[in-house]
Formats: C-alpha cells, sequence, structure tokens
C-alpha cells in the first residue's frame, strides 16, 4: 500500500509539472539561442551516420532511410517494408505489422508516441528521418509486446499538411476513409483527424459439428450450417491534439478523441440438426436465428510531458484517462428462446513516469507506471446479473543498457502489485519482473544474442467476472472470479548475419507457462457444458524460424523469405496434447519509376490451446501501385484464385465435447480493393522533435459474450 501511495503521489507531482510550467516567448528564444550555437557540429554527426544507414544499438538497430527509399514509398508500410526487420512481417497491402512468430505484440510510434494504423496513413514519408527498430523491449515496456517500431519525424515550424487516406473494396462493402489536417507555426502545432469505416458483409458461412456425450452414455450430434448470414458495422472517430514544443528539450502535448462503433445488425440462421449417433436417429431439425446489436462511444484524454534536464537526463510524464460505455443486444432461439442486454460503463486511468539518464558507460531508465480501473455492467433479460470490479496495479521498473567491447546488453527489473476486487473475491498479486539480452558481434557480419525475462500473463476482465452467458442449448460461457496471473518464463537465442544485399537470422525460442490460465470444459448432471479458465498444469512451446532478406536491386526490388517449425505441449489438470506445426512465406517487392508491384504469399499458422487446436489458412495477395505528384493509387487482390476460401478451422478434442467448426467467406475470396491517398503540404523550414509519449487507450470493456 505505501508503494501505490508512493507512486501515485510522484504521478500527481510530475502531471501538475506538466501542466503548471510554463513555455513562455522568452526561455524559448534562449533555448533557441544556445541550439543554435551547438547545431553545427550536431548537423556533422548526422551526416556522419546516415552513411551507415544502420546503427546496432543495445536493444535494436537504427535505421536511416535513403532518399531513394523515401521517393519510392507512397506510404509508411512500404518504407517499413524495405527495411532489414528480422522477426517482424511487414504488409504493404493490408497495412500490417505483425510478428512472423506469431509469439506477441509490435507496438508502433510516431515520435515516441504510440500510433494507430489512422496515425501512420497520416504521416508523410518525406517528414521521415529515422527509424528505431526495438527487438528486445526492455522492463519499461507492457507484457506481451515483442517489438517496437519508433519512427522519428521532423516537424514543420510553419505551414501545414492536408491529406485523404481512403481504401475500399471493389468487390463488396467495406472500407475505411481518413481525412486529416495538421497546422504549424511557431513552437504549435494543431491537428485534426477523422476516420470513417464501414462494413457490410453477407459472405461469411461457419459450419459447425459438435459431439456431446451425455451423462447416460449416449452420443448426440449437432450441426449448426449457416444458411444466411450478415455483419453490418459503423465507426466514427476523431482526434484533436495540441502539441506545443519549444525546443527538442521541452514538448507538452494534449490530445482528445473520441469514438462511436455501432453494429445495427450482426445475423446468422442456422439450420440446426440434431441426431444421436448410437443408436443412430435424427431427432430433430430446425432453424435458429441469431441476432446481435451494440453501440459503443468512448472518449479519451491524454496528457503528455517530456523535459531534457542537461545534457543527458531527461523526465517523461504521461497521463491517460478513458470512458467507455456500451449497450448490446442479443437473442438466440436455439432450443429455446434466450436473449440478454448489457448496459456497461467503464473508466480507466493510466500514468506513467520515466527518468532516463546517458551516462558515458551506460544508460539508466527509472520509473513508475500506475492504472486504475473501474468497471460496472449490468446484464439484463436470460441474464439477470450485475457485475462491478475494481482494478489497481503499481509497476516500478529500472533499467541499464549499455556497449563493452564487442557485447552490447540490456538488464532490467520491474516489480508489479495487482489488486482486485469483484464482490466477495478479492486478491493481491506481487510479481518481479528481470530481463535481461546480451548480444555479441562476432565479426562485422555475424551477431549472436540471448535474451531472458520473467512476465506476467493477463486474463481478459471478462473472464475474471461470475456472469454466466448461454452459447446455445448446449454451451455455457462462464467468468471465474478466483482466476490468478501466472508467470512465464521465455529464454530467445538468436544468430544474425548481415551483409549489403543479405540479411538472415535463425531464431530459437522456449517458454514455459506453469499454472498458467486454460480453458476448462465440463459437463454438469443436467448436460451442459460448461466452458471456462482455471489456473491447470501448464504450457511448454519451442520454435525455431529462419527468415531472409535479400535485396536483388538497391531500392528497387527487395525479396522477404520465413520459414519456422513449432512445437506445444498443453498439460491440463486431466488432459495432455502435444501438436508440432510448420509454417512459411515470401514476399517480393519491386519499384519501377512511379510504379510498385508486391506479391506476398502466407503461409498462415497453426496452434494449440488448451483442448483446441486450429489453423489460419494461407493467403495469397498482389499489389500494384502508382505515384502521380502527390497522389497515390494502389490496387490490391487477395485470393485471387479462389471463390469462396476457407478463413479459419478450429477443432476441439474434449473427452465430453468434440466440436469443429469451419469458417468460409465469400467477401474475402477474390477481393479487389483501391486505395486513394494524397498529402499536400506547405512550409519548408524544419526541426527534429522527439515526443516520447506512451499513450494508453483502454479498450477492454470486461464484458462476457
Amino acid at each position: 500500500m505505501e508503494a501505490k501511495m508512493r507512486a501515485i503521489t510522484m504521478m500527481t507531482a510530475l502531471l501538475c509539472l506538466a501542466i503548471t510550467t510554463p513555455l513562455n516567448a522568452q526561455e524559448a528564444k534562449t533555448q533557441q539561442s544556445k541550439q543554435q550555437e551547438s547545431r553545427t557540429p550536431q548537423i556533422l554527426q548526422e551526416v556522419e551516420v546516415k552513411a551507415a544507414r544502420v546503427v546496432d544499438r543495445p536493444d535494436g538497430k537504427l535505421f536511416l532511410p535513403s532518399a531513394v527509399q523515401l521517393r519510392h514509398s507512397a506510404n509508411v508500410y512500404q518504407l517499413l517494408a524495405m527495411m532489414p526487420m528480422q522477426g517482424l512481417k511487414v504488409n504493404a497491402i493490408t497495412r500490417s505489422v505483425t510478428p512472423v512468430a506469431m509469439d506477441g505484440s509490435v507496438q508502433l510510434r510516431i515520435d515516441g508516441a504510440k500510433a494507430t494504423a489512422n496515425d501512420l496513413a497520416a504521416l508523410d514519408t518525406k517528414h521521415i528521418r529515422s527509424i528505431d527498430y526495438i527487438d528486445n523491449p526492455g522492463v519499461r515496456y507492457g507484457d506481451g509486446i515483442k517489438y517496437v517500431v519508433n519512427i522519428h519525424t521532423r516537424r514543420s515550424t510553419r505551414g501545414y499538411d492536408l491529406g485523404l487516406d481512403a481504401t475500399n473494396l471493389l468487390t463488396d462493402w467495406r472500407g475505411s476513409n481518413t481525412v486529416y489536417g495538421k497546422y504549424n507555426t511557431g513552437n504549435s502545432q494543431l491537428a485534426l483527424s477523422y476516420d470513417f469505416g464501414y462494413k457490410d458483409f453477407k459472405g461469411n458461412r461457419r459450419d459447425e459439428t459438435a459431439d456431446y456425450t451425455l451423462t447416460d452414455g449416449s452420443v448426440e450430434r449437432v450441426t449448426r450450417n449457416d444458411l444466411e448470414n450478415r455483419d453490418r458495422n459503423f465507426s466514427h472517430n476523431i482526434q484533436l491534439t495540441y502539441n506545443l514544443a519549444d525546443t527538442t528539450d521541452n514538448v507538452f502535448q494534449a490530445s482528445f478523441a473520441t469514438s462511436l462503433d455501432h453494429t445495427p445488425t450482426q445475423q446468422d440462421v442456422r439450420l440446426i440438426t440434431t441426431q444421436t449417433l448410437l443408436p443412430a436417429a435424427v431427432l430433430s431439425s430446425q432453424t435458429a436465428t441469431q441476432t446481435e446489436r451494440s453501440r459503443d462511444f468512448s472518449p479519451v484524454l491524454d496528457l503528455y510531458l517530456y523535459r531534457r534536464l542537461g545534457s543527458r537526463q531527461s523526465l517523461m510524464a504521461n497521463a491517460t484517462t478513458t470512458y467507455i460505455y456500451t449497450t448490446a443486444h442479443s437473442t438466440y432461439n436455439e432450443g429455446s428462446p434466450y436473449a440478454y442486454a448489457v448496459d456497461g460503463h467503464t473508466w480507466s486511468l493510466w500514468s506513467e513516469a520515466v527518468y532516463t539518464n546517458r551516462l558515458k558507460p551506460f544508460t539508466l531508465s527509472a520509473g513508475a507506471n500506475y492504472q486504475q480501473k473501474y468497471v460496472d455492467n449490468t446484464y439484463t433479460g436470460d441474464v439477470a446479473a450485475q457485475t462491478k470490479t475494481i482494478t489497481s496495479q503499481v509497476y516500478l521498473f529500472s533499467q541499464l543498457s549499455g556497449s563493452l567491447w564487442h557485447f552490447r546488453y540490456t538488464a532490467g527489473l520491474g516489480y508489479n502489485n495487482l489488486h482486485y476486487r469483484q464482490g466477495t473475491h478479492t486478491y493481491d498479486f506481487h510479481f518481479l519482473r528481470p530481463k535481461v539480452n546480451l548480444a555479441w558481434t562476432i565479426d562485422k557480419h555475424f551477431t549472436f544474442s540471448y535474451s531472458y525475462e520473467v512476465s506476467q500473463w493477463i486474463s481478459r476482465v471478462a473472464m475474471l467476472s461470475d456472469t454466466r452467458i448461454r452459447q446455445n442449448a448446449r454451451e455455457w460461457t462462464v467468468g471465474n472470479p478466483d482466476l490468478r496471473q501466472p508467470k512465464r518464463r521465455e529464454h530467445t537465442w538468436r544468430l544474425a548475419y548481415s551483409a549489403p544485399s543479405l540479411y538472415n537470422s535463425l531464431t530459437a525460442y522456449y517458454r514455459r507457462n506453469p499454472h498458467c490460465n486454460m480453458a476448462l470444459y465440463t459437463r454438469t448432471a443436467d448436460d451442459r457444458f460448461l466452458y471456462t479458465q482455471t489456473n491447470q498444469r501448464g504450457i511448454n512451446l519451442f520454435y525455431v524460424v529462419d527468415e531472409a532478406q535479400w535485396t536483388v536491386v538497391p531500392d528497387r526490388f527487395i525479396v522477404n523469405g520465413n520459414a519456422g517449425i513449432y512445437r506445444c505441449l498443453n498439460y491440463g489438470d486431466a488432459y495432455k496434447h502435444h501438436y508440432t506445426s510448420y509454417t512459411g512465406g515470401l514476399t517480393a517487392q519491386l519499384f519501377l519509376g512511379n510504379w510498385s508491384l508486391v506479391g506476398d504469399f502466407d503461409g498462415g499458422y497453426c496452434w494449440l490451446e488448451g483442448e483446441t487446436k486450429g489453423n489460419n489458412s494461407a493467403t495469397l495477395s498482389f499489389q500494384v501501385g502508382y505515384q502521380l505528384h502527390a497522389w497515390n493509387f494502389s490496387l490490391a487482390c487477395l485470393n485471387p484464385f479462389s471463390h469462396n476460401p476457407r478463413i479459419r478451422k478450429a477443432e476441439l478434442i474434449n473427452a465430453d465435447l468434440h466440436k469443429t467448426d469451419v469458417l468460409h467467406s465469400r467477401n474475402d475470396g477474390q477481393l479487389l480493393s483501391l486505395t486513394v491517398s494524397c498529402q499536400l503540404s506547405g512550409g519548408k523550414r524544419y526541426r527534429n522533435v522527439s515526443r516520447r509519449n506512451r499513450q494508453r487507450t483502454d479498450t477492454d470493456t470486461g464484458i462476457i459474450k
């Protein structure tokens, strides 16, 4: 408790400093004058580094894109795809950055600020000066973050930026359209963006076969096949940001965003057939309809301050508050009519302060993070329940990073205290999170690295509730407030080869999750099948992945490939499952003048979690793009040789319940999309501004579905 109070006190003081510290004109003029005196040597140093193009750092690499790369990149994703970022797969067609091994998440940032897909769409590539690629995020970053990509830009001291980024399907009703504007004058920047997304799909079809072993020993088979499907969704997102930066030494930013997500129709009409296997007999056949509709409204306020304290020290403070209002209604008439409605309210506060001291032998970082979350969800109808949860978390961390001879190192330690309360259920969880990474530069081509960390796996808030929701006539989803947050231990070995035209890395990874949260299916005396999560024996994962990037023609023709093998071992309290899978992919990019051509094959991936194994199917896509002055046009095709491709397949292998679930989608078959973007700007004076914001937006409503 004392640690919580100290952290809260420090957050409050730092945020007050952020709001009350003046950045008057006289201070700005003095600091700008100081910078003018030291500007010449800094520019010379940057020119020298730019010649190297790639700079090794203790936690990753720094890329400095060439003028040719910037000129031939129609958007940020095309530029990222040119960079040799081992472990990451960049798809310029889907505008996504994902880990090749699918073992975590990627955090994207612009000038240190956590960025969304819309933020990247609004970024003009000619404003980019460098890219930080962190393949060993320290203890400062959240759990599950495997990579961080931070894009550094130059900001205009005067002028404007206007832009449009619109992607719409030509073969179906789906799109995302963003318009934005930025105005710079002196030390201030005002930015406004609006995004409208829509979807109206009718081509998804699920086929499910479930075998239920009943208490009397008989087996009942139920098939659920979609006859009709419609999924409509509309989203509106608007964000207003004010940034005040007198120099790179002082930055204050305030951002207000609000989003509205509306699903007026989500409907499935299914043919339900029930029969017994022993003896074989058809019991019934019916048509059932499942409908859902929902609406989410969420305003977010973010305050951020960065101050440099002398030549080597800096202090950052950030606070984000979020409110989410959710209404949802669901009905299903398989067996007997069933309906429930949810009225949900979620409030959260996320705050952080980080101190950094760039000493000569190493860099020291230390900080504190405090989170508070309150969830109040009321269920009515056939589900009559009210779920109130309070979660608070204090996280303290420190980290050292540097280089010594041929070695680069990062070592850190974090302490986490998590308090959870729902009704009569309450617990305090204390957790130590050490992490260390060592990299040995063998010679100018080969580097070997090893990392070890202990992290925690936090369940969704919804699974911590005591609410029970019916899925169909036989199955229910039940929360478990007694879940505990387990530890997981991770080891990573990597051998990397780098040359001017070829990058290759061989990665081996081992993860042990003892007493982790795993799925549990139980059968009741009246033949109901309940799905929940409990802390069971554990999951072990091992994989080996090889990745390569071959620059056939510099800045013109680039080929990326990967291949891997995975071994997963699940140990439940009543079962043991082992699974081996393989994956691979190939991407080729060609840039010819104003034209760009991209071909991508993704072999998909298989997975095993608890008693469910499945796979996401392979995909093939092509894209052709053309740049005309400030305009960019891109035509993409997904699954060109498949009219109704299989998207995924899952199989439940429980002793009492065996189920297969297959999803096909005509909406993703022979899909054509057109992207039109335009970027207009005025103003020619730039300066580098470093905003090391760690913005967090809460999206977890705690609603069980």
